[in-house]
């Protein structure tokens, strides 16, 4: 009886899953940040998304940039006002 074909260590479809997974949680990631830097900026980005989406896709990159630097610049304050800045 022959045994069933399963995909191995080093199958091309395995990789692929994993290009898609890390690609799926980079644009997750994009969004969540996004979301941070505004929720109306967020969907006037989206629905301009919709109508032109090269201007749609730059400006949600613009966006988790801005997001991104907000939750940065939050997470250096709150170190700053707990006292645990390596200055001191």
């Amino acid at each position: 009886m022959p045994e069933p074909v399963g995909v191995t260590a080093h199958s091309p479809v395995r990789g692929f899953a994993r290009f898609a997974h890390a690609l799926d949680a980079l644009c997750g990631a994009i969004a969540s940040f996004a979301l941070l830097a505004g929720a109306r900026a967020f969907m006037f980005t989206a629905l301009l998304g919709w109508r032109e989406p090269v201007l749609g896709g730059t400006g949600l990159m613009l966006l988790a940039v801005i997001g991104w630097l907000r939750w940065r610049c939050r997470a250096n304050l709150r170190r700053v006002s707990s006292g645990s800045c390596a200055a001191h």
